[in-house]
């Protein structure tokens, strides 16, 4: 059976004042040091006793002492208010400083080249944080799914999203392993990719990401056939290398490996652009601490390429 965990309206009133007068004995007291006077403790206590249904002190001029129902309340209540005082305690605490989890949620491709360069200094100079990064290519509700903020390309993001950019745009381009341009040519434009055999990538929705390409002010997309089908950005790079087939990744991750001569980019001429990469949370009133270092240390520590682009 599911627990109703209903606090009823107004439950929480006067225990303070109830703990405080238990543990001084004395109503004049209690009142002294919530800074109220003996009457409205008085009054409290006696509202809290209505609502209770029982006496919870017993009263002579001289002194003020438990009932028995008093005993079980103050046995029960003083444990579950410090729990509730901890509570805010610890709220507060997350609330003034740099400290608990952090929860990042991003798309697979960007997890080398953003969380490589800084990961270490990052843990090193916020050891009181948490970091939790979570690869997912689908587009995350983060409240839903409990993140403090994500990264994924400007296209994607929701309109009540408040946006840090990463990176400025980048282009999706083409790229081939040399021993596969060895095989089977080098296709000279993009409709000549029909004929080739290309790694197609499986979207989070289900969908295949569409082959796009720019001409002009116009993108249009090539519908590609091949031999493998991945949703994993580092699968479709170990099949590219291997000479399978030709994929399309993001010219920033392809990068290093035009430079080692691993691959090589065609069709750059008719390659599209997106917006770039950006780190998006929920619009709130209050930034927490742990969510304000971690997009001050990312972008002061961005790799200079990346900077430049930001």
């Amino acid at each position: 059976m599911k627990q109703d965990l209903t606090i009823p309206q107004g439950a929480l009133d006067g225990i303070e004042a109830f703990l405080r007068v238990a543990e001084r004995r004395s109503f004049t007291a209690a009142a002294t040091d919530l800074g109220v006077s003996p009457s409205a403790i008085s009054q409290t206590i006696k509202a809290l006793e209505a609502r209770v249904g029982a006496p919870l002190f017993m009263r002579t001029t001289r002194s003020v002492g438990l009932t028995q129902a008093g005993e079980m309340f103050l046995e029960r209540a003083a444990p579950a208010y410090a729990g509730l005082a901890d509570a805010y305690e610890a709220a507060r605490n997350l609330g003034n400083r740099p400290a608990g989890r952090l929860r990042i949620n991003l798309m697979r491709g960007a997890v080398q080249p953003m969380f490589e360069p800084i990961i270490a200094g990052f843990c090193e100079a916020y050891p009181d944080i948490e970091l939790e990064i979570y690869a997912d290519d689908g587009l995350a509700d983060l409240s839903a799914g409990g993140f403090d903020a994500g990264v994924r390309m400007g296209e994607a993001l929701e309109a009540d999203m408040i946006a840090v950019r990463l990176t400025g745009p980048f282009r999706f381009v083409v790229a081939a392993a040399p021993a596969y341009l060895e095989r089977h040519g080098c296709p000279a434009s993009p409709e000549a990719l029909r004929s080739h055999r290309c790694i197609r990538f499986r979207l989070a929705s289900g969908a295949l990401m569409p082959w796009t390409f720019e001409k002009g002010n116009r993108e249009y997309e090539v519908a590609v056939t091949g031999p493998v089908i991945v949703n994993d950005w580092i699968a479709a790079m170990v099949a590219m290398r291997a000479g399978v087939a030709m994929a399309m990744l993001a010219e920033p991750m392809a990068k290093a490996m035009v430079a080692t001569g691993e691959i090589a980019l065609v069709l750059t001429d008719h390659a599209a652009s997106t917006s770039g990469l950006f780190l998006y949370y929920p619009s709130r009133k209050q930034m927490m601490p742990k969510l304000r270092a971690f997009i001050d240390y990312v972008l002061e520590h961005l790799p200079d390429e990346l900077r430049r682009q930001a």
